[in-house]
């Protein structure tokens, strides 16, 4: 619902967020609103959270093709996987090139595109592409044409992910590895899965799972019958959301107002309820988020920030480079 880290969060949160996510679309869609596959927020995947989506009654989840072995360009293209651990569970694997390439806006129209693909056009294989909605037409105005036209060639057959399991007889096993669309191969190596939110002696992201898992298990002891609960979760479950620990990370993304206000938001949650909080539970939260603010700005006004951020280029800019067609790699 608000697009957290699943694997970061208690399971329990995470059945949560996806029963919300179901009532709002079943509300506007209505009955034809039926899923039957599962694209977890920013591609994070992890063994448990796979448990969960199939014992929720999807058949088939979506992950980054870096799970694969923790290499990228490994996974086939004309087989179907299927989860070593998790009978009927179904594994996608994405291809991280050309998603990236259009994300970065390397294919201004459909004949680049086209052409990138090759000799795949006429041949007996499928394409994942996996990328935000918004950088067709929001971040990059046009590009939902470049779809238009791909599909007005003709050359491409399209189908949803489900359809796949009826068009390719080959069937393989697959046990993937914890990880996003935005871990690279040395992170991989370095059993860093998701590195844009929990990064390994990252001050600011150490604070912002203190104050984040304080939060949960405040509002958690809470009975229902508290005349603020419901107000208090509502803002607990937005609070959840991912973009606050991205956009600390400083690989590249970085933001003092998106720290902040992610804090804020947890903040405010136990806020509403805190008359029903030991007083030292509401200090020791206020203390966190206090915390996060001024490592926020003294790493904004010292360069730690631009470093980091710096170092996190230098270190991958090869890949980068790679990967977005030397496209518009982050600044």
């Amino acid at each position: 619902m608000y697009h957290p880290i699943l694997p970061l969060i208690p399971q329990e949160e995470v059945v949560r967020q996806i029963q919300l996510n179901t009532g709002v679309n079943r509300k506007y869609f209505g009955d034809v609103y039926h899923p039957q596959g599962f694209f977890p927020p920013e591609m994070c995947y992890s063994q448990e959270v796979a448990k969960t989506v199939a014992g929720m009654g999807f058949r088939w989840i979506i992950v980054d093709e870096i799970a694969f072995y923790g290499k990228i360009g490994q996974a086939r293209n004309n087989v179907i996987y299927t989860h070593k651990e998790i009978p009927g569970l179904v594994v996608f694997f994405k291809e991280r090139p050309f998603s990236s390439g259009i994300t970065y806006g390397s294919y201004p129209d459909a004949k680049p595109f086209l052409h990138s693909l090759g000799e795949r056009v006429p041949s007996h294989s499928y394409l994942i592409t996996g990328t935000d909605g918004e950088i067709y037409g929001h971040h990059r105005p046009g590009q939902e044409n470049l779809l238009r036209e791909v599909y007005q060639t003709g050359s491409l057959q399209t189908c949803t992910l489900s359809e796949l399991l009826y068009l390719f007889e080959g069937s393989e096993i697959s046990d993937p590895l914890p990880s996003s669309w935005s871990t690279w191969e040395d992170e991989m190596t370095n059993g860093i899965p998701y590195p844009q939110w929990q990064y390994p002696d990252h001050e600011l992201h150490r604070l912002q799972w203190q104050l984040t898992c304080l939060a949960i298990e405040t509002i958690k002891s809470l009975t229902h019958e508290n005349q603020a609960y419901q107000e208090a979760r509502g803002l607990l479950d937005q609070a959840l959301h991912s973009d606050h620990f991205w956009w600390a990370s400083c690989r590249p993304w970085w933001d003092t107002g998106m720290i902040e206000r992610g804090a804020k938001t947890l903040f405010d949650a136990v806020q509403r309820v805190k008359e029903a909080v030991p007083q030292g539970k509401t200090r020791q939260i206020s203390d966190l988020f206090n915390q996060i603010a001024e490592v926020a700005h003294k790493w904004q006004d010292s360069g730690e920030a631009q470093r980091r951020r710096q170092t996190y280029l230098k270190e991958h800019q090869e890949v980068l480079s790679e990967l977005t067609f030397g496209k518009e790699t982050p600044k």
